[in-house]
């Protein structure tokens, strides 16, 4: 049934309506998305009732360094592409807090003067806060509490092993937030004229691969994907690796058919993927390991961004990363979008 939430924020032209003549207002709108078939999609665990952006509400946790200017241009560029509001969110840790009273309100001062900044560079609606706490914890229920359609999260090597990559803080919004997670590979941000940032390799939705294994969890990345349109991506590549560490009992005639049914899937998507606005739609088909074939055609293709289900079509507890989207997450050179 269709859910009504309370949020304390100004109205927007997506559905919604005051509990009582100048009463708060109700969030009734959110996710909706139809397959061509007509039946309804619901996403972020609830039932909506009326179609509401991908990039509603960007949660876009930051620490005072100046990498997270680096991440600015990604801002804007998700702007461009729909985003209605983003809030800048600093976490103090508790021992930084009781050693330096300051820190909060210094932290206040630069999440604002941030603020000034991305609304003049055409941000519709900017919002900051600073919290005390375990920074991870307090992103995940921020976000929560916000219902933000996005966490953006820049990723930071903390050590040399893969699986620290991301950072501690990072890594853990990855596996416990219930929502999407996008995240900003800080090396391939560059600063230019020491004030300025680009994307080291054009902007972040110039190439835009989506891996699909046609599951619910893939069938979620669907209207994110399509809402990238509105950014003007130079190509979109659909790629599905029909997975042998799964069809290993599979036949030739069975792998024949198997062929032709997610051909005709592709084929499908690329349609839909075109009559939203994508200049260029390539689907890529391929059989073998998934991880090992989906890894390589990253590094072949060269998109910008990827976009990948959270998990797919196993039944692990709902924390955890599929061991494709784990692996991409970690070691593809390029952004990478979570979504659940």
């Amino acid at each position: 049934m269709p859910i009504s939430r309370t949020v304390e924020r100004q109205p927007t032209p997506f559905g919604l309506k005051r509990d009582f003549p100048g009463g708060r207002w109700l969030h009734q709108a959110a996710i909706l998305h139809r397959l061509p078939s007509g039946t309804k999609r619901f996403y972020c665990g609830n039932n909506y009732s009326v179609a509401y952006p991908m990039f509603a509400t960007i949660l876009f946790p930051v620490d005072l360094s100046g990498t997270t200017e680096r991440m600015f241009c990604a801002v804007r560029e998700l702007v461009s592409a729909g985003a209605g509001e983003v809030v800048l969110f600093h976490v103090v840790e508790k021992r930084e807090a009781q050693a330096d009273p300051g820190a909060v309100e210094y932290a206040r001062g630069v999440l604002e003067d941030w603020s000034r900044g991305l609304k003049a560079a055409g941000t519709p609606a900017v919002r900051s806060d600073v919290a005390v706490g375990t920074p991870w914890v307090e992103i995940v229920d921020r976000a929560a509490r916000d219902h933000a359609s996005v966490i953006l999260i820049g990723s930071r090597p903390t050590g040399v092993l893969r699986r620290t990559f991301l950072g501690n803080e990072t890594e853990n919004v990855l596996h416990h937030a219930d929502r999407p997670v996008l995240i900003l590979k800080l090396n391939l941000i560059e600063l230019v004229d020491g004030a300025t940032c680009m994307l080291a390799r054009d902007r972040l939705l110039q190439r835009v691969l989506f891996a699909t294994d046609f599951s619910a969890n893939s069938e979620r990345c669907i209207p994110f994907v399509e809402q990238m349109a509105r950014a003007n991506p130079e190509d979109l590549i659909v790629v599905h690796i029909q997975d042998l560490r799964t069809l290993g009992y599979a036949s030739a005639p069975q792998m024949e058919e198997f062929n032709r049914r997610d051909t005709r899937r592709l084929m499908e998507l690329k349609q839909r993927f075109a009559a939203h606005g994508y200049a260029k739609v390539t689907p890529i088909l391929k059989t073998g390991n998934a991880i090992s074939e989906l890894l390589a055609i990253i590094v072949a293709t060269d998109p910008t961004l990827v976009v990948i289900g959270a998990k797919g079509r196993s039944n692990a507890a709902a924390i955890m990363l599929g061991g494709v989207s784990e692996t991409v997450v970690h070691a593809a050179d390029s952004h990478v979008l979570v979504v659940r």
